[in-house]
């Protein structure tokens, strides 16, 4: 694990940049947007070494290398690029549990050091012009906690091994189907074993998506009469296919 302390935006900082963006893309290319010499982002004080900027540079060249491949547009092509930057995030930066935590950092990660990957996932419309979107750029400090940098790395933490099975990748509705419910999102062995299943799904019987909210409204039934926490692996997935049984059946009946 990189045990470097990463920068830390607070909302007001965040915010401030963000505008700064959306007036400089007028005038820079994509590349120049990134600013790792000059930002008022600080280090957690306590807990271990800061990062350097060569540290911080030298994280994002590796992340631009890898993802110069990838491409965006369609459908299938998004999910993919979110899928390899989680992996590259991981497996580059891996931040400590505690910087992961902050919404500061991913905030810091995507105005500051990969501007031009997100815009290479949302980019600029035909004339030339966008507003940026609060929620992707940002998160959960000035809008909902749909940081892009923060969700594709959250995703490869807790499913990496199961997206590789998934084709096509697993999309961002399906996502949220699998980690937005609390009572199942804290338990990533028992959301493996649903994604496992919605990965195995044969989907000529009902849409991937429609079956993935499905499963997971029938597995949070479950975490009301069991502690489902204290289940071994055989228990949970048990559990799983016992609620993966019962879609289908509902499915399957007719209207």
């Amino acid at each position: 694990m990189n045990q470097k302390l990463l920068p830390r935006l607070t909302a007001e900082q965040a915010v401030k940049r963000l505008k700064t963006l959306n007036e400089l893309m007028t005038s820079h290319s994509n590349a120049e947007l990134a600013s790792l010499d000059d930002h008022p982002a600080l280090a957690n004080p306590v807990g271990g070494p800061a990062a350097t900027t060569q540290d911080l540079k030298g994280w994002q060249a590796q992340l631009l290398e890898r993802m110069s491949g990838y491409r965006t547009g369609s459908t299938i092509s998004n999910n993919q690029h979110s899928l390899e930057l989680g992996r590259a995030l991981a497996e580059i930066i891996n931040p400590v549990p505690a910087d992961a935590a902050h919404d500061g950092v991913w905030s810091f990660i995507s105005l500051h050091m990969l501007p031009e990957l997100m815009l290479a996932r949302w980019p600029l419309t035909s004339d030339g012009t966008t507003t940026l979107a609060v929620d992707r750029w940002i998160g959960n400090q000035a809008g909902r906690d749909r940081n892009y940098m923060k969700l594709a790395w959250r995703r490869w933490r807790i499913l990496g091994p199961v997206m590789l099975k998934a084709s096509p990748p697993l999309g961002e509705d399906e996502f949220g189907g699998l980690l937005e419910r609390t009572a199942v999102a804290r338990n990533a062995r028992l959301v493996q074993f649903a994604a496992e299943t919605v990965v195995s799904f044969d989907t000529t019987q009902m849409g991937r998506m429609t079956f993935t909210r499905e499963l997971m409204k029938h597995v949070c039934y479950a975490t009301g009469a069991r502690v489902l926490d204290c289940l071994d692996d055989d228990e949970l997935m048990s559990v799983v296919r016992g609620a993966a049984h019962r879609v289908m059946l509902a499915g399957l009946r007719p209207s």
